[in-house]
């Protein structure tokens, strides 16, 4: 029996690059991939381990492997990427995603674009 794929709304994904490079600064590659994010035009945020950002799956995870490129393009020789996925359908009506209940003291820095 086929199943039906859920109409999703509000996926976030974060994401984590960890680049290696034979000489220079990881935190400039880092900022490489994170420019990949800025220029998709989702909203975003930026922490210190990981970037989330929120919109459609494959749209994110299109975005997630730009920014593992722009690595590999600042000279990585090698690139860890560690990706969380958080999704929920149209009929969920609550979650616990805190982004959604607003207990995050962060939440307000989600970079609309």
């Amino acid at each position: 029996m086929q199943t039906k794929n859920p109409v999703l709304k509000d996926v976030y994904v974060a994401f984590q690059v960890i680049p290696r490079l034979k000489e220079g600064n990881n935190f400039e590659v880092v900022d490489k991939a994170i420019e990949v994010v800025k220029a998709a035009n989702v909203p975003y945020q930026v922490g210190a381990m990981e970037t989330t950002m929120k919109g459609e799956l494959n749209h994110l995870l299109d975005i997630v492997k730009d920014a593992q490129q722009a690595c590999y393009d600042a000279g990585a020789l090698e690139v860890i990427t560690n990706i969380k996925i958080h999704s929920k359908t149209e009929s969920v009506t609550d979650t616990f995603c805190t982004y959604d209940r607003g207990v995050t003291p962060a939440n307000h820095m989600f970079v609309n674009k």
